[in-house]
């Protein structure tokens, strides 16, 4: 049987039941009270059928603008309510959802949140890299240098460098003060950024062993173009 077959005799029933009830209590009445015979005393309750019936005519207007909707929302309410549950029990649990522990978890996104700051960092670095180097260099010698950055950003030192070439405008010192911004961005030891800037710029550098360049590279004694810069990451 449907739902909605079962929400009409529901509604049918409530409606024959209380006529009938009436109808048999006045017959009754009409019987011991009224002292009819068993012929009148079955007209009336004929009469109050009748009468219950009317009523229910002019009421069933009402009842099929308001009633019946009710019904069949709270119906559809529970079906749908019964097919989530169902639904929700009967989901399938990957292998991969049930072997993984709720650290695993907060490690994951833990994870995923340096990986978007590191991101983040090393974009601002590229940034400063080409607003601060683009009149002393080519097009083609920044573009190698933001190659290398972004390889150093992943780790101490790029795989493979050919050394980039600079305007001669640029000192040593200048070149330190780079490499110390952007090594104190990426929050790298000061040695691992003097070993990168002295391979990329070999040879403004040849003359400078990498451990002069690790003590004085955030050194300000002396005049300089590039400036030290702690606050680019």
């Amino acid at each position: 049987m449907t739902p909605q077959k079962t929400i009409y005799i529901t509604v049918y029933l409530l409606l024959l039941i209380p006529t009938l009830s009436i109808a048999l209590v006045t017959r009754i009445f009409s019987l011991k009270v009224m002292l009819l015979d068993g012929f009148s005393s079955n007209i009336i309750f004929l009469i109050t059928c009748i009468l219950c019936a009317v009523l229910y005519l002019i009421f069933k207007t009402s009842i099929d603008s308001y009633i019946l909707p009710i019904l069949c929302k709270c119906s559809k309410i529970q079906l749908a309510v019964a097919e989530s549950v169902t639904k929700e029990v009967t989901k399938p649990v990957t292998k991969q959802e049930a072997n993984l522990p709720s650290y695993q978890v907060h490690y994951d996104a833990v994870a995923e949140k340096k990986r978007i700051e590191a991101e983040e960092t090393l974009q601002r670095v590229l940034d400063y890299t080409m607003q601060t180097m683009v009149i002393y260099m080519s097009e083609a010698e920044l573009d190698r240098l933001c190659s290398y950055i972004t390889e150093y950003s992943l780790g101490d030192t790029p795989c493979e460098v050919s050394p980039v070439s600079v305007d001669s405008a640029l000192k040593s010192i200048d070149l330190m003060h780079f490499g110390w911004n952007i090594g104190k961005a990426f929050g790298k030891r000061r040695i691992h950024t003097a070993t990168f800037i002295k391979n990329v710029f070999a040879h403004a550098l040849r003359d400078i062993e990498v451990s002069t360049i690790e003590r004085k590279m955030s050194h300000t004694e002396s005049e300089c173009r590039i400036k030290l810069d702690g606050e680019i990451g």
